[in-house]
């Protein structure tokens, strides 16, 4: 029987990121923390999706950058260079450039994305870990290094070595971050989700370096995180919900919750 007290147990997270949400204006919080769930933070520019569980073994992707610490908030980069800036995985068969034309592009909605993957590691009993940083940035070399991160926003800079054309956070000085999951899929090497970024902004190089921050919201807790590109043809893209439902969904949400406590409380009247 659905009893009340777990109600307030499951309700827990969904009202702690729209408390955050509304805390800042400018920042968008993703709950990708159930399955098939999806979100931007701006429109036509990014998608993220949970992936459905899947194989990603040797010849299915290509691993390009290995984040690892005893930390509660892990960050780092992909690059040729040597020696590594902050928590990445020295080996270059786990960090290392990235050319554009191994990304491969995929249309959803009429857009054309970018595709990357992500792989989490967390503990099965406190899953749940924070993409707090994602930032992407094209060059005309695989070697950037020695970056220097603006104090108040978290931007990094690589100077003329590379430049930014995607921030999670936007243009608009927010805070904007991704909720993610790892018990939705079976463990390390099954993929935990993509990042669909828009094709037009891919300019100005050869190389992508992606940046990525997690933690320390739901803190890194085990493993690695791993970002990748597929390398093969992986069938279809995941089935996304049009932009209409995403809205529909996160508004018809205080709907919800309303209906299910007066259909709770009528039958604890009932009951009584």
């Amino acid at each position: 029987m659905f009893r009340h007290t777990s109600l307030g147990r499951w309700l827990v997270l969904p009202i702690a990121l729209l408390c955050l949400a509304s805390s800042n204006a400018n920042a968008t919080v993703i709950n990708l923390t159930s399955a098939g769930g999806s979100g931007t933070t701006q429109a036509a520019r990014d998608l993220f999706v949970n992936t459905d569980n899947q194989s990603t073994g040797t010849g299915v992707i290509q691993s390009f950058v290995r984040i690892s610490g005893n930390t509660d908030a892990i960050e780092g980069y992909n690059t040729d260079a040597r020696p590594l800036q902050y928590d990445e995985n020295s080996s270059p068969t786990f960090t290392h450039s990235l050319q554009l034309s191994t990304v491969p592009i995929v249309t959803i909605g009429g857009v054309a994305y970018r595709e990357f993957l992500l792989d989490i590691n967390q503990t099965g009993t406190q899953p749940l870990l924070t993409l707090h940083e994602l930032q992407i940035f094209m060059g005309n070399t695989g070697s950037p290094i020695g970056a220097t991160k603006d104090a108040g926003t978290g931007t990094l800079s690589f100077g003329g070595q590379a430049s930014l054309i995607y921030d999670l956070d936007g243009n608009s000085g927010g805070d904007s971050q991704i909720e993610l999951n790892y018990n939705l899929n079976s463990g390390s090497g099954s993929g935990d989700m993509f990042a669909y970024i828009a094709d037009s902004l891919f300019t100005g190089g050869t190389f992508v370096t992606l940046y990525s921050k997690f933690g320390p919201v739901q803190a890194n807790n085990d493993g690695f995180e791993e970002w990748a590109v597929r390398t093969v043809d992986g069938g279809p893209p995941p089935v996304v919900p049009e932009p209409a439902t995403i809205i529909a969904a996160f508004t018809g949400l205080p709907i919800g919750l309303l209906a299910l406590r007066r259909r709770l409380r009528s039958r604890k009247d009932v009951t009584a």
